[in-house]
Protein backbone atom coordinates (compact mmCIF):
# COMPACT_ATOMS: atom_id res chain seq x y z
CA UNK A 1 0.00 0.00 0.00
CA UNK A 2 1.37 3.40 -0.99
CA UNK A 3 0.31 6.83 0.25
CA UNK A 4 0.03 9.28 -2.67
CA UNK A 5 0.43 12.33 -0.44
CA UNK A 6 3.30 10.90 1.59
CA UNK A 7 3.67 9.33 5.00
CA UNK A 8 2.89 11.03 8.28
CA UNK A 9 6.07 12.02 10.14
CA UNK A 10 6.94 12.44 13.80
CA UNK A 11 9.95 12.69 16.07
CA UNK A 12 10.72 10.60 19.14
CA UNK A 13 12.33 12.27 22.16
CA UNK A 14 13.90 10.68 25.21
CA UNK A 15 12.76 12.92 28.06
CA UNK A 16 15.55 11.80 30.39
CA UNK A 17 18.16 12.78 27.81
CA UNK A 18 16.76 16.33 27.85
CA UNK A 19 16.67 16.61 31.64
CA UNK A 20 20.31 17.15 32.53
CA UNK A 21 20.18 20.94 32.70
CA UNK A 22 18.95 23.25 35.42
CA UNK A 23 15.25 23.93 35.70
CA UNK A 24 15.17 27.19 33.77
CA UNK A 25 17.43 25.76 31.07
CA UNK A 26 15.11 22.75 30.69
CA UNK A 27 12.08 24.98 30.39
CA UNK A 28 13.71 27.15 27.73
CA UNK A 29 15.00 24.09 25.87
CA UNK A 30 11.60 22.42 25.66
CA UNK A 31 9.85 25.67 24.79
CA UNK A 32 12.25 26.27 21.90
CA UNK A 33 12.06 22.66 20.74
CA UNK A 34 8.27 22.48 20.61
CA UNK A 35 8.10 25.84 18.85
CA UNK A 36 10.49 24.48 16.21
CA UNK A 37 8.55 21.27 15.52
CA UNK A 38 4.95 22.38 16.14
CA UNK A 39 4.00 23.02 12.51
CA UNK A 40 6.56 20.67 10.93
CA UNK A 41 5.67 17.20 12.26
CA UNK A 42 2.40 15.40 12.88
CA UNK A 43 3.36 14.08 16.29
CA UNK A 44 6.08 13.74 18.89
CA UNK A 45 6.60 10.91 21.34
CA UNK A 46 8.03 11.48 24.80
CA UNK A 47 9.74 8.42 26.27
CA UNK A 48 9.58 8.52 30.07
CA UNK A 49 12.83 7.76 31.88
CA UNK A 50 11.27 6.27 35.01
CA UNK A 51 13.80 4.24 37.04
CA UNK A 52 16.69 4.76 34.65
CA UNK A 53 19.98 4.03 36.37
CA UNK A 54 21.50 7.32 35.18
CA UNK A 55 18.52 9.45 36.30
CA UNK A 56 14.89 9.41 35.20
CA UNK A 57 14.44 13.12 34.47
CA UNK A 58 11.10 14.82 33.95
CA UNK A 59 7.77 13.02 34.11
CA UNK A 60 6.69 12.59 30.48
CA UNK A 61 2.95 12.94 31.17
CA UNK A 62 3.41 16.16 33.14
CA UNK A 63 5.78 17.51 30.49
CA UNK A 64 3.29 16.60 27.75
CA UNK A 65 0.55 18.65 29.41
CA UNK A 66 2.95 21.59 29.74
CA UNK A 67 3.89 21.27 26.05
CA UNK A 68 0.26 20.93 24.94
CA UNK A 69 -0.57 24.37 26.33
CA UNK A 70 2.33 25.83 24.33
CA UNK A 71 1.62 24.15 20.99
CA UNK A 72 -1.17 24.29 18.47
CA UNK A 73 -0.71 21.51 15.94
CA UNK A 74 1.58 18.63 16.88
CA UNK A 75 0.15 15.46 18.36
CA UNK A 76 1.71 14.55 21.72
CA UNK A 77 2.13 10.90 22.68
CA UNK A 78 3.41 10.71 26.25
CA UNK A 79 5.17 7.69 27.69
CA UNK A 80 4.36 5.91 30.93
CA UNK A 81 5.83 2.84 32.62
CA UNK A 82 2.57 0.94 32.47
CA UNK A 83 3.57 -1.82 34.91
CA UNK A 84 4.74 0.47 37.69
CA UNK A 85 2.19 3.29 37.70
CA UNK A 86 -1.46 3.19 38.66
CA UNK A 87 -3.57 2.76 35.48
CA UNK A 88 -6.26 4.97 37.03
CA UNK A 89 -3.81 7.88 37.27
CA UNK A 90 -2.41 7.24 33.79
CA UNK A 91 -5.96 7.33 32.43
CA UNK A 92 -6.82 10.67 34.03
CA UNK A 93 -3.47 12.22 33.05
CA UNK A 94 -3.91 11.30 29.38
CA UNK A 95 -7.56 12.40 29.42
CA UNK A 96 -6.41 15.76 30.78
CA UNK A 97 -3.76 15.92 28.05
CA UNK A 98 -6.48 15.33 25.46
CA UNK A 99 -8.48 18.25 26.83
CA UNK A 100 -5.47 20.58 27.01
CA UNK A 101 -4.36 19.67 23.47
CA UNK A 102 -7.91 19.64 22.08
CA UNK A 103 -7.74 16.09 20.79
CA UNK A 104 -4.03 15.67 20.04
CA UNK A 105 -3.18 13.26 22.86
CA UNK A 106 -1.83 9.75 22.96
CA UNK A 107 -0.35 7.32 25.47
CA UNK A 108 2.95 5.58 24.73
CA UNK A 109 2.81 2.34 26.70
CA UNK A 110 6.30 1.50 27.94
CA UNK A 111 6.79 -2.02 29.20
CA UNK A 112 10.04 -2.70 31.01
CA UNK A 113 11.90 -5.96 31.25
CA UNK A 114 15.09 -7.34 32.69
CA UNK A 115 17.30 -4.94 34.61
CA UNK A 116 15.02 -1.96 33.91
CA UNK A 117 12.06 -3.77 35.49
CA UNK A 118 14.17 -4.61 38.52
CA UNK A 119 15.15 -0.96 38.90
CA UNK A 120 11.51 0.06 38.61
CA UNK A 121 10.52 -2.46 41.27
CA UNK A 122 13.16 -0.99 43.58
CA UNK A 123 11.85 2.52 42.89
CA UNK A 124 8.25 1.63 43.74
CA UNK A 125 8.95 -0.84 46.53
CA UNK A 126 7.19 -4.16 46.93
CA UNK A 127 3.65 -2.85 47.01
CA UNK A 128 0.57 -4.99 46.56
CA UNK A 129 -0.86 -4.67 43.07
CA UNK A 130 2.43 -4.26 41.25
CA UNK A 131 3.56 -7.28 39.25
CA UNK A 132 6.50 -9.58 39.69
CA UNK A 133 9.34 -8.91 37.26
CA UNK A 134 8.99 -12.19 35.35
CA UNK A 135 8.28 -11.47 31.66
CA UNK A 136 4.94 -13.33 31.61
CA UNK A 137 3.67 -11.43 34.66
CA UNK A 138 4.73 -8.09 33.18
CA UNK A 139 3.05 -8.83 29.84
CA UNK A 140 -0.22 -9.88 31.48
CA UNK A 141 -0.19 -6.86 33.78
CA UNK A 142 0.49 -4.45 30.89
CA UNK A 143 -2.43 -5.76 28.83
CA UNK A 144 -4.69 -5.54 31.89
CA UNK A 145 -3.56 -1.97 32.56
CA UNK A 146 -4.32 -0.92 28.98
CA UNK A 147 -7.80 -2.42 29.27
CA UNK A 148 -8.41 -0.49 32.50
CA UNK A 149 -7.28 2.78 30.91
CA UNK A 150 -9.64 2.22 27.96
CA UNK A 151 -12.61 1.34 30.20
CA UNK A 152 -12.06 4.42 32.37
CA UNK A 153 -12.13 6.68 29.31
CA UNK A 154 -15.50 5.10 28.44
CA UNK A 155 -16.85 5.36 31.98
CA UNK A 156 -18.29 8.83 31.27
CA UNK A 157 -20.77 8.92 28.41
CA UNK A 158 -21.14 11.93 26.16
CA UNK A 159 -23.56 14.38 27.75
CA UNK A 160 -22.81 13.31 31.32
CA UNK A 161 -22.24 16.94 32.32
CA UNK A 162 -25.66 18.62 32.29
CA UNK A 163 -25.33 21.69 34.61
CA UNK A 164 -29.08 21.59 35.33
CA UNK A 165 -29.95 24.57 37.55
CA UNK A 166 -33.52 23.50 38.21
CA UNK A 167 -32.62 20.07 39.57
CA UNK A 168 -29.31 21.38 40.96
CA UNK A 169 -27.46 18.57 39.24
CA UNK A 170 -24.08 19.03 37.59
CA UNK A 171 -23.95 15.44 36.32
CA UNK A 172 -26.41 12.93 34.97
CA UNK A 173 -25.45 9.98 37.15
CA UNK A 174 -26.97 7.49 34.72
CA UNK A 175 -24.22 8.35 32.25
CA UNK A 176 -21.38 7.43 34.62
CA UNK A 177 -20.42 3.78 34.88
CA UNK A 178 -18.46 1.47 37.13
CA UNK A 179 -15.90 -0.44 35.10
CA UNK A 180 -15.67 -3.32 37.62
CA UNK A 181 -12.34 -4.58 36.34
CA UNK A 182 -11.11 -7.74 38.07
CA UNK A 183 -7.59 -8.75 37.10
CA UNK A 184 -5.27 -11.39 38.48
CA UNK A 185 -3.14 -8.79 40.29
CA UNK A 186 -5.40 -5.77 40.80
CA UNK A 187 -8.95 -4.52 40.50
CA UNK A 188 -10.42 -1.13 39.60
CA UNK A 189 -14.00 -0.09 40.29
CA UNK A 190 -14.23 3.30 38.57
CA UNK A 191 -15.67 5.45 37.19
CA UNK A 192 -12.99 7.94 36.21
CA UNK A 193 -12.77 11.33 37.91
CA UNK A 194 -12.15 13.01 34.54
CA UNK A 195 -14.85 13.40 31.87
CA UNK A 196 -14.64 11.46 28.60
CA UNK A 197 -11.75 12.89 26.55
CA UNK A 198 -12.40 14.83 23.32
CA UNK A 199 -11.23 11.87 21.19
CA UNK A 200 -13.27 9.45 23.26
CA UNK A 201 -10.29 7.13 23.24
CA UNK A 202 -6.94 8.93 22.95
CA UNK A 203 -4.47 6.96 20.86
CA UNK A 204 -2.70 4.10 22.65
CA UNK A 205 0.71 3.33 21.15
CA UNK A 206 3.56 0.97 21.92
CA UNK A 207 6.87 -0.07 20.40
CA UNK A 208 7.39 -3.54 18.95
CA UNK A 209 10.78 -5.12 18.29
CA UNK A 210 11.51 -8.23 16.28
CA UNK A 211 10.87 -11.41 18.24
CA UNK A 212 8.87 -9.83 21.06
CA UNK A 213 5.58 -11.17 22.31
CA UNK A 214 2.73 -9.50 20.37
CA UNK A 215 0.15 -9.28 23.18
CA UNK A 216 0.73 -5.61 23.96
CA UNK A 217 1.12 -4.58 20.31
CA UNK A 218 -2.14 -6.32 19.44
CA UNK A 219 -3.92 -4.26 22.14
CA UNK A 220 -2.61 -0.92 20.78
CA UNK A 221 -4.00 1.51 18.19
CA UNK A 222 -0.55 2.54 16.95
CA UNK A 223 2.50 0.29 16.79
CA UNK A 224 5.99 1.70 16.36
CA UNK A 225 8.05 -0.91 14.54
CA UNK A 226 11.66 -0.89 15.63
CA UNK A 227 12.59 -3.38 12.93
CA UNK A 228 14.70 -3.44 9.81
CA UNK A 229 13.90 -4.21 6.18
CA UNK A 230 11.66 -7.17 5.44
CA UNK A 231 11.08 -7.80 9.14
CA UNK A 232 8.57 -4.95 9.04
CA UNK A 233 6.22 -6.78 6.68
CA UNK A 234 6.42 -9.91 8.84
CA UNK A 235 5.80 -7.91 12.01
CA UNK A 236 2.73 -6.22 10.54
CA UNK A 237 1.29 -9.57 9.44
CA UNK A 238 1.96 -11.15 12.84
CA UNK A 239 0.38 -8.30 14.84
CA UNK A 240 -2.64 -8.06 12.57
CA UNK A 241 -3.14 -11.80 12.84
CA UNK A 242 -3.26 -11.60 16.64
CA UNK A 243 -6.41 -9.44 16.53
CA UNK A 244 -7.86 -8.85 13.08
CA UNK A 245 -10.79 -6.79 14.39
CA UNK A 246 -8.74 -3.86 15.72
CA UNK A 247 -7.85 -0.98 13.39
CA UNK A 248 -4.19 -0.04 13.74
CA UNK A 249 -1.60 2.29 12.29
CA UNK A 250 1.92 0.96 11.85
CA UNK A 251 4.78 3.42 12.14
CA UNK A 252 8.39 2.64 11.24
CA UNK A 253 11.20 3.89 13.45
CA UNK A 254 14.13 5.44 11.60
CA UNK A 255 17.23 6.21 13.63
CA UNK A 256 19.01 9.38 12.55
CA UNK A 257 22.65 8.68 13.40
CA UNK A 258 25.94 10.44 12.80
CA UNK A 259 26.46 8.72 9.45
CA UNK A 260 23.75 10.76 7.76
CA UNK A 261 22.21 9.38 4.57
CA UNK A 262 21.31 11.49 1.57
CA UNK A 263 17.77 12.75 1.04
CA UNK A 264 17.47 10.41 -1.95
CA UNK A 265 18.37 7.44 0.27
CA UNK A 266 15.72 8.43 2.82
CA UNK A 267 13.14 8.97 0.06
CA UNK A 268 13.80 5.50 -1.32
CA UNK A 269 13.52 3.98 2.15
CA UNK A 270 10.20 5.73 2.81
CA UNK A 271 8.81 4.60 -0.53
CA UNK A 272 9.55 0.98 0.37
CA UNK A 273 8.04 1.41 3.84
CA UNK A 274 4.82 2.73 2.34
CA UNK A 275 4.57 -0.32 0.09
CA UNK A 276 4.99 -2.58 3.13
CA UNK A 277 1.91 -1.07 4.84
CA UNK A 278 3.49 1.58 7.06
CA UNK A 279 1.40 4.72 7.56
CA UNK A 280 4.00 6.98 9.17
CA UNK A 281 7.60 7.23 10.30
CA UNK A 282 9.09 8.25 13.62
CA UNK A 283 12.54 9.81 13.45
CA UNK A 284 14.68 8.91 16.45
CA UNK A 285 17.51 11.35 17.00
CA UNK A 286 20.70 9.92 18.49
CA UNK A 287 21.87 13.44 19.44
CA UNK A 288 18.88 15.82 19.47
CA UNK A 289 20.97 18.83 20.49
CA UNK A 290 22.94 18.70 17.25
CA UNK A 291 20.46 16.97 14.94
CA UNK A 292 17.12 18.72 15.58
CA UNK A 293 17.88 21.75 13.42
CA UNK A 294 19.00 19.61 10.47
CA UNK A 295 16.02 17.26 10.69
CA UNK A 296 13.37 19.94 11.15
CA UNK A 297 14.77 22.65 8.89
CA UNK A 298 16.36 20.56 6.12
CA UNK A 299 15.55 16.84 6.03
CA UNK A 300 11.79 16.92 6.58
CA UNK A 301 11.17 19.84 4.16
CA UNK A 302 13.28 18.05 1.53
CA UNK A 303 11.31 14.82 1.97
CA UNK A 304 8.07 16.79 1.87
CA UNK A 305 9.14 18.42 -1.40
CA UNK A 306 9.57 14.90 -2.84
CA UNK A 307 6.12 13.89 -1.49
CA UNK A 308 7.83 11.20 0.62
CA UNK A 309 6.13 12.69 3.69
CA UNK A 310 2.85 14.52 3.58
CA UNK A 311 1.89 17.97 4.80
CA UNK A 312 1.09 18.23 8.49
CA UNK A 313 -2.43 16.93 8.97
CA UNK A 314 -5.20 18.66 10.86
CA UNK A 315 -7.80 17.17 13.16
CA UNK A 316 -7.45 14.82 16.09
CA UNK A 317 -4.61 12.37 16.47
CA UNK A 318 -6.98 9.49 15.70
CA UNK A 319 -7.90 11.14 12.41
CA UNK A 320 -4.25 11.69 11.50
CA UNK A 321 -3.49 8.01 11.98
CA UNK A 322 -6.56 6.91 10.04
CA UNK A 323 -8.25 5.39 13.08
CA UNK A 324 -12.06 5.22 13.29
CA UNK A 325 -14.07 7.36 15.67
CA UNK A 326 -14.12 5.77 19.11
CA UNK A 327 -17.41 4.37 20.31
CA UNK A 328 -18.33 3.99 23.96
CA UNK A 329 -18.80 0.44 25.22
CA UNK A 330 -21.24 1.54 27.93
CA UNK A 331 -23.51 3.80 25.88
CA UNK A 332 -23.47 1.29 23.02
CA UNK A 333 -24.58 -1.46 25.41
CA UNK A 334 -27.45 0.59 26.81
Amino acid sequence: MTHPYGLRVGIGFDVAAHSRNLRDAQKNSWRALIARVDTVVDFVTLDDGFARSDGDGLDALLLANWIAARSSSTGIIAGAAINFLEPFHISTAVATLDFVSEGRAGLLVQQYGGTRASHARQATGRLNGFPATEPSALRHDAVDAVEVVRRLWDSWEEGAIIRDRESQRFLDGSKLHYINFQGSAFQVLGPSITPRPPQGQPVIATTYRHGENTSLASAADVVFLHNEGKDIAAAIETIRGADENRARAFIADIVIDAASKSVDDYAAQLGELGRLGVRAIRLLLSDPATQAAHVVDELIPALRARASVGPVASGTLRIRFGLPAAGNRYSNAA
